[in-house]
């Protein structure tokens, strides 16, 4: 959601948005999740004592890559094996899938449209 929001923030020629962070801090948010979030056998939780899931887990994640991952600058906090793949803010992917499925829609519309003709 928050790379959403930014876009839509500096949009509005009033508001004077960094591009290269995102509204929250990057670093408390790839903090809390190293530190607080990992559960010891595997897997994240959404806070300290929770069980694990895998919503959770994924959310952790997506949250993470956010975190990592700005318009121009790649942060990691920690060892660079922290490192995520950038995600789709919408779809919740990595951007490698995301551009293959709007490829493979987008030949689905032409197929579509040439059918019809």
């Amino acid at each position: 959601v928050f790379p959403l929001l930014h876009h839509i923030l500096r949009s509005d020629s009033k508001n004077k948005l960094d591009e290269n962070e995102w509204l929250f801090s990057q670093v408390a948010l790839q903090d809390y999740i190293l530190f607080c979030c990992q559960y010891p056998s595997g897997g994240l939780v959404d806070k300290p004592g929770k069980s694990r899931d895998y919503y959770h887990t994924c959310y952790c994640l997506s949250g993470l890559s956010v975190a990592q991952h700005s318009f121009r600058d790649v942060f990691v906090r920690g060892d660079q094996n922290n490192l995520l793949e950038p995600t789709h803010p919408v779809f919740n992917i990595v951007l490698s899938k995301a551009d293959k499925m709007a490829k493979y829609l987008k030949d689905k519309v032409k197929i579509r449209e040439m059918a019809s003709k």
